[in-house]
């Protein structure tokens, strides 16, 4: 039976990582949980869950900036900004339901999400998470404490940690207080969709919108088979696989970009503007590529294909091509979500296409007994692997903090 440390102070969180140092136990970290299954399973009878170290530390609506314990909810913390008409400008999906990780669907923590470096479809003109991070605080693998940044972007001097522990995955540092940048939301948005099956085509359409003059601020591409999922009738009636494209900003602006949109996109297909109460649920199920999420026992395999956006069509149409699988593209196509439903993962040829156009692959979902043998983040070159273990090295000399998350085979013996 598994050994579970519940801190709810930073102090006991040291003690927890010092118990673990000097047993050299090996420490799962969690949060809620909703994001186990994203990477591989670490090797150990002890969890760290720091969902008790929860709350906001404060919120400074006029300054745009809150700080939180990183167990704190999500959900929480997305509400507080709502009442104040705020938001993470960098837009994260939600993906408990995706993972089928048993939670709740708005299950998530703060601390989760920077540790994950998680974005949306926003992601292509503002960044993702660790672009927003402020400042963090957390223990290290030798069970000292160390910090980084503050309230505002130019209290970030010297080494900009904040950048290194996001993406980290927990295995650099455990982060017990985080503070994002927020920013006020738009007075106005608006959906554009444009009659697209061929996702080259797609890709193409996508370019060329954000190359205009109209701010784009959100860029994808749902096939055929996913639209019904959207629920929103005249994108059904079109009958057909669609671009959708979103501006944002003051009512008159957005209402002539939206327009200018409409005819500038003629040539790719039959354009048309959705009402703006349909907007949002678009731009939700884009970034919780709810498209995938599996209603049925089998879940299919998930992968998470980044590549250059300008040939992210065509990147997706070889995919699909060569694997049968199911697409939606996101970040103007430098995001390609891939559902294959056979049980062989084809990782070594989707890597190969990844990487012969220039970007990387990850698995996102798949069986725990497939993540024991298939890489699921994108192998590394051998110079970054050797930079990588270094700084590993020096954060947690013992490898005790979520050992073999991210590679399988780093694990240590418990108790040796």
């Amino acid at each position: 039976m598994a050994e579970i440390l519940t801190p709810t102070t930073p102090e006991q969180l040291r003690y927890a990582v010092g118990w673990a140092l000097g047993s050299r136990t090996p420490l799962e970290i969690i949060g809620s949980g909703s994001k186990r299954a994203f990477g591989h399973a670490v090797k150990t009878n002890a969890v760290l869950d720091c969902s008790k170290l929860s709350g906001i530390l404060f919120y400074e609506p006029e300054e745009l900036v809150i700080s939180a314990y990183a167990g704190t909810p999500l959900a929480d913390i997305k509400a507080a900004l709502a009442e104040k008409n705020q938001q993470f400008h960098f837009e994260p999906g939600n993906f408990p339901e995706l993972l089928g990780s048993g939670n709740a669907p708005d299950a998530g923590t703060i601390g989760g999400l920077v540790a994950c470096n998680l974005a949306g479809p926003r992601r292509i003109k503002v960044g993702s998470a660790r672009d927003h991070l402020l400042g963090f605080q957390a223990v290290s693998g030798r069970a000292e404490d160390f910090k980084s940044g503050g309230r505002v972007m130019k209290n970030v001097t010297g080494f900009d940690l904040s950048k290194l522990m996001s993406g980290s995955f927990g295995t650099l540092g455990v982060m017990h207080t985080v503070t994002l940048k927020v920013m006020p939301c738009d007075e106005q948005s608006a959906t554009v969709i444009v009659a697209c099956d061929d996702p080259k085509k797609a890709g193409k359409a996508m370019t060329a919108a954000m190359g205009s003059e109209n701010e784009v601020s959100g860029a994808a591409w749902i096939s055929a088979a996913d639209i019904a999922g959207l629920e929103i009738p005249v994108a059904s009636e079109f009958g057909s696989g669609l671009v959708v494209l979103r501006v944002e900003g003051p009512k008159p602006s957005v209402a002539w970009r939206a327009e200018a949109l409409c005819k500038a996109l003629a040539s790719f297909g039959e354009t048309h503007e959705l009402a703006d109460s349909y907007s949002h649920r678009v731009w939700q199920y884009v970034a919780d590529a709810r498209p995938f999420v599996e209603t049925s026992g089998a879940a299919s395999l998930l992968w998470r294909v980044s590549v250059p956006p300008a040939i992210g069509g065509d990147v997706c149409a070889q995919l699909q091509d060569v694997t049968g699988g199911r697409a939606m593209m996101d970040w103007a196509g430098g995001l390609i979500w891939l559902a294959l439903d056979d049980a062989d993962a084809m990782a070594n040829r989707i890597r190969e296409i990844a990487e012969m156009a220039g970007g990387q692959a990850n698995l996102v979902r798949a069986p725990e007994r497939m993540r024991e043998t298939v890489p699921v983040f994108h192998p590394e070159s051998p110079a970054l692997a050797r930079i990588n273990a270094k700084i590993k090295e020096n954060f947690d000399p013992e490898g005790i903090l979520n050992p073999g998350r991210l590679m399988p085979g780093t694990q240590i013996a418990e108790g040796a």
